[in-house]
This record gives structure tokens, sequence and C-alpha cells, in this order.
């Protein structure tokens, strides 16, 4: 939902972050699998350093390269006329995924020891990329701990491969990434897109919208089950299976209550009684209207504070903007 600009994160900006991410692992288990069947086809011109980091865009060129490059193997195989042979390379085949997520692996010491600490120590997020609902901010007690989770955007069980690239690793709140809303969706399939991708613009072709109930005339409402919200797209729908893959209309009609308390302050505070106030404290109209509101600049990072991309749609569908 909102976009994931890592220069903007970041603790030190002279940081190294390409090399310092490709050094906490090491290459030669992968260069060693190059030289044998079927991985010396797959991958004899992909490099570990393509793998570990990648921009996501070139990221989706690997995984089509390599799934094709498998499938011609497979078929390959099949056209094999020595029984033995093609049995022997069949098993291989099987066998190859497994050998790809042992040396991919991402649990363990390079979860815990390697890549969480490195997001954890070089990177200060604010709130999840997927929803904008939850914080997701580094808290010190005796042990450095991170609310946020790291979402693998490509499924790490379907692209073993890309279980350690750092732009497949997007920070996230725990409900973005559980079973029950992304699971094992399979983002590359549904082609959406991420929020670390530089095409990525969910808030330029995506909008709250706000729905009222008919017996609602001229905002007259008297209750949050009066109106409901609802995200749409505008002119294309390339954002329609990430917006179902995160179940964020559901989750968002949770928080109607923040929609109801800006309309109750709408009719509280019309253009004239705005305007009283400016001449009774010599605030200026627009400081006033945005410490009434909680406005948020729209040119602002909108990752800074949890519903930000909310209540800026509903207060321009208000007209408080």
């Amino acid at each position: 939902m909102t976009k994931l600009d890592y220069k903007n994160y970041i603790k030190d900006k002279n940081f190294d972050l390409k090399n310092k991410y490709c050094n906490l692992f090491e290459s030669k288990d992968f260069d060693n699998l190059k030289n044998k069947y079927p991985f010396n086809t797959i991958f004899f011109d992909i490099n570990f350093e393509d793998i570990i980091f990648s921009k996501v865009e070139d990221l989706t060129c690997l995984i089509n390269k390599i799934e094709l490059r498998i499938i011609e193997q497979s078929i390959l195989i099949k056209k094999n006329k020595n029984p033995k042979a093609k049995i022997k390379k069949e098993i291989l085949i099987y066998e190859a995924k497994d050998k790809i997520k042992e040396i991919f692996k991402y649990e363990g010491n390079n979860q815990s020891k390697k890549i969480t600490p490195f997001f954890t120590d070089n990177f200060d997020f604010r709130t999840c990329f997927y929803c904008n609902k939850d914080f997701i901010t580094n808290f010190d007690t005796d042990k450095k701990v991170s609310t946020f989770q790291l979402d693998h955007f490509f499924d790490k069980a379907t692209y073993p491969y890309l279980a350690l690239s750092f732009y497949n690793l997007i920070p996230s709140c725990a409900t973005c990434n559980s079973k029950k809303v992304k699971g094992s969706a399979n983002t590359f399939e549904n082609n959406c897109i991420a929020p670390n991708s530089e095409n990525f613009d969910f808030h330029q072709k995506v909008k709250f919208k706000l729905l009222l109930d008919d017996s609602c005339k001229n905002l007259h409402i008297k209750s949050k089950d009066d109106i409901d919200i609802t995200l749409k797209e505008q002119f294309t729908d390339i954002y329609d299976k990430y917006i179902e893959i995160f179940k964020l209309n559901e989750r968002y009609k949770a928080h109607k209550n923040i929609v109801f308390d800006m309309i109750q302050k709408a009719e509280l505070y019309p253009q004239s009684r705005l305007k009283e106030l400016e001449n009774l404290t010599g605030i200026p109209f627009q400081q006033i209207k945005k410490d009434i509101f909680n406005l948020i600049d729209e040119n602002e990072d909108l990752s800074k504070q949890p519903f930000s991309k909310l209540m800026i749609d509903m207060s321009k569908e208000l007209g408080i903007l």
C-alpha cells in the first residue's frame, strides 16, 4: 500500500548496502553446485550475487528464466530413450529443489543471526508497507527486538532460490505475513507489483471511497454502521489481486470509526467555524484545519504513520483537503 524506498529508512546514509548484505553469505556451495547436472544447465549464466541482490523487477526475470529451464530439462528427459539415463536424470531433477532449498535456506542461522539483525541494525521502518495499519518499529530491551517480520514477496516454498534475496524481503506486520492473510499466495503468477518496485504506484492508482447507507442524506450520519469504505482502482485493475491477497477491504472495515470521527469533525467545524477560529487565535487557517483533522501532507512519506493513506483519501472525499 505504501512505497518502500530503502534510502528513506537506512540509518547511515553512507552505508554500502549491497556489499554489506552480500558479504553475509558465502557463494562457494552455490558455485560448486553449478558444476553439476541439472544446475549447470539451469544456473549456468547466473551468479550468486544476481540472486542475492537483484532488484525486484530483475527477480521476475530470474524466475522466468529459471522456471523455463527446469521445464525444458523435464521435457528433454522425457525424450531420452535410454531408460537408465532417463531415470537417473528424473531423480536429479526431482532432488534439485531440495538442494536449492538447502543452499538458500532462510530459517535458522541465516534468519536469526544474519538477515534479521541486518535489517534491525541498519533500517528504521515505521509501518507495514503492505497494509499501512500497524507499526513495525524496532524497540530495545536486554535483547534487540524488532516488531516487523520479513515477508518473502515471491513465496520461498515455490521459488526457494529467492529465499535470501534482499529485494524479495518486505518488512511487514505479523498479520500480513500470516497464513490467514498472504500465506503462500503466488504473487508472481498473479502479476502483483512489490512495494519496493520502481513501478509501485498504489497510492496514485487506488483510492479509499466512502459509501453511505441509503438512509443517509447530506452526510447526516449517526454511527459508523451507516458508512462503508472500500478501495477502488482508477482506470486499471493491476492492484485488484494485491488488494485481494492482503484482504485490505475486509481488514479496513474494522476501522470505520476513523472515518466516522472525521465526518463528525467535518460537521462540527465547517469552513465558517474554522475562519472564526483563525480570527480569534491568529493561527493560520490551514494550520487550524491540520490540527483539528490531523491532516497529513500527501507529499510526505505515508509509511511514517498508520492509516495515513486512509486519512488522506477520506479527507479528499469529505472535501477537507
